[in-house]
């Protein structure tokens, strides 16, 4: 994988709409990223990663369609109509498809537990070109994203930040979720299955943080025996290190196949919930 790109650098991401088509039992995704950002330099063309396995349909500006091309270093080159000048902010909208490729530690994974399909995305560390347009390069974190998965109403979707809202349209259902700190590309993510969901409230000071956990639903019982030991932990960070850096919002886990964790920003990826595992992930969000 292309571990960084210099023909990314004459931008800077701003923000970043991601819409998601999934469904857990089909190793597939139709996406559509509509990305603000803003020329380094008079460019002409801008370039996002991406992998050659994915189909890309249209890019537009403003509704317009624009031309493009694709290199065989997993890149999407895109014409501008016209010259950005430097220090000009400007957006488009990509609209791609495909099956996504599983290299590294598999960077969009559909599996199964207890014979019920889940779907999960693990990035890190140069993943995030296998399921979406982006910039990898880790000196670039984009401002703002939301991200809006629509998937099958037999299951529901982790992502980032807060979950604004779901609404239920043709038997599918689309949870919105919005995340306003810096984040890189490849801390962004999607799992998708019939989790339960649970909260619980780590208290400290005057403050109080709030730990989102979707769960399988077997798994029930020691996710919640594991989350409240989690609290003690937040609180212990809370004194080492200062408060939790995403506190606006939220933390959380989410329960995938693979093994061990990844730390999704506010938003963990744990195989169970033991005690060394959730301190872990937990302690790499400061």
């Amino acid at each position: 994988a292309l571990v960084t790109n210099p023909n990314t650098y004459n931008y800077d991401i701003v923000y970043h709409r991601l819409r998601f088509k999934v469904d857990p039992a089909i190793q597939f995704i139709d996406g559509e990223v509509t990305t603000k950002y803003i020329a380094k330099e008079d460019i002409n063309s801008i370039t996002f990663d991406l992998s050659n396995d994915l189909e890309v349909s249209t890019v537009k500006q403003r509704g317009v369609d624009l031309t493009f091309s694709r290199s065989t270093n997993n890149e999407l080159i895109i014409d501008l109509p016209f010259t950005q000048n430097i220090n000009v902010l400007d957006s488009l909208t990509i609209n791609y498809s495909g099956v996504p490729p599983t290299s590294g530690f598999g960077s969009f994974i559909t599996s199964q537990h207890n014979s019920t399909p889940v779907l999960w995305t693990l990035s890190e560390p140069f993943g995030a070109m296998e399921w979406w347009p982006c910039k990898q390069s880790l000196n670039d974190k984009i401002d703002s994203i939301d991200v809006y998965i629509t998937n099958p109403v037999a299951y529901k979707a982790a992502s980032n930040g807060l979950l604004i809202n779901e609404s239920i349209a043709n038997g599918k259902i689309t949870a919105h979720w919005k995340h306003r700190y810096p984040i890189a590309a490849y801390l962004i993510c999607m799992a998708v299955t019939n989790y339960e969901v649970f909260t619980e409230f780590a208290p400290f000071g005057n403050q109080t943080t709030t730990i989102l956990n979707y769960v399988y639903p077997e798994n029930l019982e020691d996710a919640k025996a594991g989350v409240a030991q989690n609290v003690t932990h937040l609180q212990l960070y809370d004194q080492l290190f200062g408060m939790y850096p995403f506190q606006n919002e939220k933390y959380g886990h989410a329960q995938f196949g693979w093994g061990g964790g990844m730390e999704h920003q506010t938003m963990t990826f744990v195989t169970s919930y033991g005690y060394e595992l959730l301190a872990h992930e937990l302690a790499h969000h400061w």
